[in-house]
């Protein structure tokens, strides 16, 4: 079996527009046949030309319980594809899905329209979260119609799945190019102030930016996490983020390194001014931002420990 292609998100939202794009690249059109497991039938749907234009076939799944590895594997036994790919229905459970035991390279992709976004993440945090949990990219349709909430959908994004990429697309196909330069603070400022959400989208935007941040001067509030390979110098300063809710939460911090950190207690609060320097991790085996504390002073917790930024 080749690469299984998973695509998920809510109705309407281009995952038809997505697939078909897909296997009508020449790229994609390699020996064999292409399965498509439809879940939910939208306002776009697959034509006969098309699907024996690309030698594919399509099989309908109507219902949620069917969608199992049973199901699955004699659909394939009948059509015997060299590749798969689903779209998926966005409302059906994903945490505990079962695939065939052979899926062994699975790309899952979360689709969304730009346009929806926010009423989604705002009554449907829960489903949202899992469509982007384990996707390799998250793409968007639509984009140049709400141009400036780009950057806070893909910070919404990367507080739930760090690792994904992202294409934003117009309304005629373009590609819409560095969303992430509206941050919530001035990255051009050689001093960064960092509220709650600041500091929280620092923390993942130097992961992947970090030149952008080497020997910026930063200030902001934290809970200090002591950890063992950081000895009596080196201490993690971090925030919880809500995701969908209070029970589905993730971590997100930065490295400090301050001489007298053996003086502060786990767990405990901290207001910092340090700067941001670039050091490569053996652990990691990747150049990360590390924080050279210059001044710490102890602070009372903030009365709401927890960042919620979708």
């Amino acid at each position: 079996m080749g690469t299984v292609y998973f695509v998920n998100g809510f109705l309407e939202s281009g995952k038809t527009t997505f697939i078909k794009e897909l296997i009508g690249r020449e790229s994609f059109r390699i020996s064999g046949k292409t399965l498509i497991l439809l879940c939910e039938e939208g306002d776009v749907e697959y034509n006969d030309d098309e699907l024996e234009e690309t030698d594919s076939v399509l099989e309908v799944i109507e219902d949620e319980e069917d969608f199992n590895e049973e199901n699955i594997m004699a659909i394939e036994k009948k059509y015997r594809p060299e590749r798969v790919i689903v779209e998926f229905n966005g409302m059906w459970d994903r945490k505990n899905l079962i695939f065939p035991w052979y899926w062994d390279d699975i790309m899952e992709i979360a689709v969304f329209d730009a346009t929806t976004f926010k009423l989604y993440s705002d009554n449907m945090r829960t489903f949202l979260a899992e469509q982007v949990r384990h996707a390799e990219l998250v793409m968007f349709y639509k984009a140049d119609e709400v141009r400036d909430k780009l950057a806070s959908y893909a910070r919404n994004i990367k507080a739930i799945n760090i690792g994904a990429a992202f294409v934003f697309r117009g309304a005629k196909g373009d590609i819409i190019l560095d969303p992430n330069e509206n941050l919530p603070y001035d990255i051009t400022s050689d001093e960064i102030e960092l509220d709650e959400e600041g500091f929280v989208i620092m923390c993942m935007d130097s992961l992947e930016r970090y030149e952008t941040y080497e020997g910026k001067k930063v200030h902001f509030t934290a809970c200090a996490y002591r950890m063992k390979e950081g000895g009596d110098f080196e201490f993690i300063a971090g925030r919880q983020i809500m995701t969908c809710c209070e029970a589905d939460m993730s971590f997100t911090g930065i490295i400090c390194g301050y001489q007298k950190a053996y003086e502060i207690e786990n767990k405990e609060w901290v207001e910092i001014t340090g700067i941001l320097r670039i050091r490569f991790d053996e652990l990691m085996q990747r150049d990360m931002p590390v924080c050279r504390v210059i001044e710490l002073k102890k602070v009372e917790a903030p009365e709401s420990e927890i960042v919620s930024l979708i």
